[in-house]
């Protein structure tokens, strides 16, 4: 832990936006890169001061002052980590903002979010509480923030305002365009003001099933990452994706952890612990969230689990909870 530790971190599935960019954009500069990507995930963390060496050497090697906005038009969901996919969820923006600013600590854990409404706008603003992570961070941040939201609706909504902390580039000029409002500069806090009616607008396809099982999740790994709880760092997260794409084995999770099967397996039996436990547990979890949701058949619930069949899934979650899945959910509608 440096001294600029007090910065914070920023997830790795963040991170993977820049290499992702490079790939695309520049893949003779993408392998030359000294820095190895890093290991997607929530719990996956990279400090603020390497984020910020990252990006001060792409800038020095392609001398491009439009770096950061480039870097922030090409997010997707995936750089937001379990973020971006709860917010994906909602129903408008404005359920979409709330998320942002519940489980921001997730994705970019640097100066707190706050949110103010003044007239009939909405302010999302920043300070330096905890420092200034500088041009090329917050520039990132906050185009991620307003490209994301473009990729939520169907009809793009863009700010009225911008401000950064930080003094004025070399070219404001294409600020100003990415934005599509004037960039000010230089300011006491870096903010973004849109109006109150953004709020209600929809997004595309909200998926109110995924919604509240994401959500549950995202709760839990924002206890893990607040506590330190988790025994084995991103554990929890590479088994639900794991499930979540079909692939519940002990290889699979010790291959997203970037660990032998044979270590993973140690460091369970060290906590008391067995795969087929900790699968068991995650699995029945998202059951529950499914079951609650109720838009879901058993059948349904248990082929995205990855169970076998539906008598698997109903054996396995009235072994852990006592009743069936039916009864469970029965009691929940009551």
């Amino acid at each position: 832990m440096n001294q600029h530790s007090n910065l914070g971190h920023i997830s790795a599935s963040y991170v993977n936006l820049l290499f992702d960019w490079l790939a695309e954009t520049h893949p003779d500069v993408a392998q030359t890169n000294p820095f190895a990507r890093p290991v997607a995930g929530e719990l996956n963390r990279i400090e603020v001061p390497q984020w910020q060496a990252m990006l001060q050497w792409t800038y020095q090697t392609l001398q491009d002052p439009a770096m950061p906005l480039k870097i922030a038009a090409h997010v997707r969901p995936a750089n937001m980590g379990l973020l971006g996919y709860v917010a994906s969820c909602c129903t408008n923006l404005g359920e979409a903002f709330a998320r942002l600013q519940q489980f921001e600590n997730l994705v970019y854990s640097v100066n707190a979010l706050n949110v103010a409404f003044q007239g009939d706008e909405i302010i999302l603003r920043w300070g330096a509480e905890r420092g200034r992570p500088g041009h090329w961070v917050d520039s990132v941040a906050i185009g991620v923030l307003v490209a994301f939201t473009q990729h939520l609706i169907a009809i793009p909504v863009y700010p009225r305002r911008v401000q950064f902390i930080n003094p004025m580039p070399e070219n404001p000029s294409d600020f100003d365009t990415f934005f599509q409002c004037k960039v000010g500069f230089a300011g006491d806090y870096t903010e973004v003001v849109w109006p109150v009616s953004l709020l209600e607008m929809p997004l595309k396809s909200p998926d109110h099933v995924m919604r509240s099982m994401l959500d549950q999740q995202a709760q839990l790994l924002l206890k893990q990452v607040k506590n330190g709880e988790e025994s084995i760092p991103g554990f929890q997260k590479a088994l639900q994706e794991s499930v979540g794409a079909g692939l519940p084995s002990l290889s699979e999770v010790a291959r997203r952890l970037c660990v032998s099967t044979r270590t993973l397996q140690r460091r369970l039996q060290e906590q008391g612990s067995s795969f087929r436990d900790e699968l068991e547990q995650v699995r029945v979890e998202m059951a529950k969230n499914c079951l609650q949701a109720g838009d879901l058949s058993l059948a349904d619930i248990a082929s995205f689990l990855a169970y076998n069949d539906q008598s698997a899934f109903t054996h396995a979650f009235k072994r852990v909870t006592g009743v069936s899945p039916a009864k469970y959910q029965r009691t929940k509608r009551q």
